[in-house]
């Protein structure tokens, strides 16, 4: 029986007996530490920085940057013990400011705010949820290298001190999530957000090799961003990496770039799973809530299914998107004929989350993918994909596209765990 996390609960199928079917579990992920405890460590041990209770003075405006509801980061468990060194260092709870790093994702209502803080951090403090389109409330500190113009939210860029804090994770095209992401893009305007996100193409439209996960040192979008922290107030980072049961099994606090270069080496020591072939079919779920509330979230888990699916196998995607697509401009994109066709149209307009379908359009070109979903089947049909109700469904489906004696992987949490074939080179070596 196959089990994997889809919303807020379970879905099963029986795969065929003559499948050879091989879960893709992480050897172990757990620290054996209690997380108070790993928080407490890594605050007292900074990275290339000061102490926390040293790095702030009594008279500062202090903002803490933290992860919107797509990320689930144990913010509730962790932010007290980060607030209660800040109040140690002699600033009032009043000059605090918690702002969420929404980027370009949907606004927060009140009581997800409340959940993801916790009730009593969320009625003592000061809340924003950045809204990326409020151009009133951005402020312009400054101009990368390759010309993206860094527009902070008002809250983060007048601040005396940031402290941002989140977990670490691969990110399909930005190498990792995390660190000076949550940042930039996380409080930059939409114009910003879509200046960085778009070195992500090459100029005929293709996406660049560097873009991927693992991968910072010559990767356009990972270097834009590292360059722009250098525009941010004085800044540090408590990095997270969580254990399978997403809790916090290490933790990295410091300098916001010296500590995100550690988090990240844990994070792939933690979550990288190395495969000796490619699959005939892949089974993947993007981890559940909060992980697959939208499309654009879960393509990450299709991602990493398919690199380690042979061209021309099937991957079956449980992915409840409740939330629908995550962008209201994405389906525009598939009525392109194919993936030379859409690559000439963003060659002469871009806009938010474009190249995500360059990438699933190559993905259904080369892959048959099944997909698990909430999505009308319509909008599903558009994306290349095929609509399925139920995993039986879907992996029945798929039984008819393979060999008997198919390999079939099955990853239950794509959303966090990075799946690689034994050899490949990932960049992960030249973290900068």
């Amino acid at each position: 029986m196959i089990a994997l996390r889809c919303g807020a609960g379970m879905l099963y199928a029986e795969p065929p007996a003559s499948w050879h079917t091989v879960r893709l579990d992480p050897s172990s992920t757990e620290s054996g530490r209690r997380e108070a405890e790993v928080v407490a460590r890594a605050l007292d041990e900074p990275a290339d920085a000061e102490p926390l209770e040293e790095f702030i003075e009594k008279s500062d405006r202090v903002a803490i940057v933290v992860p919107d509801k797509t990320r689930r980061s144990r913010i509730d468990i962790v932010l007290p013990h980060v607030l209660a060194r800040i109040h140690a260092g002699g600033v009032p709870p009043g000059n605090v400011t918690i702002v969420f790093a929404r980027g370009t994702h949907a606004a927060q209502d009140a009581a997800t705010q409340r959940s993801i803080l916790g009730p009593d951090i969320f009625e003592r403090y000061r809340v924003v949820d950045h809204d990326s389109h409020e151009r009133a409330a951005m402020v312009h500190v400054g101009t990368t290298t390759a010309g993206t113009e860094v527009l902070l939210n008002r809250c983060v860029a007048s601040a005396d001190k940031v402290v941002a804090v989140g977990t670490v994770l691969h990110h399909y095209f930005a190498g990792y999530g995390g660190g000076p992401k949550l940042l930039m893009p996380g409080t930059a305007a939409y114009e910003s957000a879509v200046q960085n996100h778009r070195r992500v193409l090459l100029p005929d439209g293709r996406f660049h090799p560097a873009c991927r996960e693992g991968s910072v040192a010559g990767n356009p979008v990972a270097e834009d961003i590292i360059d722009a922290a250098r525009f941010f107030p004085p800044c540090t980072y408590l990095g997270l990496v969580l254990d399978a049961e997403e809790r916090v099994a290490h933790a990295v606090y410091g300098d916001i770039l010296a500590a995100h270069r550690q988090a990240c080496i844990l994070a792939d020591t933690m979550y990288r799973l190395t495969v000796t072939a490619h699959s005939d079919v892949t089974l993947v779920s993007a981890g559940g809530r909060p992980r697959d509330m939208t499309f654009i979230q879960s393509h990450k888990a299709l991602h990493r299914a398919v690199r380690i699916t042979r061209p021309g196998g099937v991957v079956v995607c449980a992915a409840a998107c409740d939330e629908g697509i995550g962008n209201d401009e994405f389906l525009e994109w598939f009525r392109f004929a194919d993936p030379a066709a859409l690559r000439e149209a963003l060659r002469e307009r871009y806009t938010m989350n474009a190249h995500t379908a360059v990438s699933v359009m190559a993905k259904t070109a080369s892959r048959t993918v099944f997909l698990v979903s909430t999505l009308p089947r319509e909008d599903v049909r558009a994306m290349g994909m095929h609509p399925c109700t139920t995993l039986q469904e879907a992996v029945d489906a798929a039984a008819e596209l393979v060999p008997p004696s198919a390999l079939a992987y099955v990853l239950e949490r794509g959303g966090l765990f990075f799946p690689v074939l034994a050899g490949e080179n990932d960049g992960n070596a030249q973290i900068p």
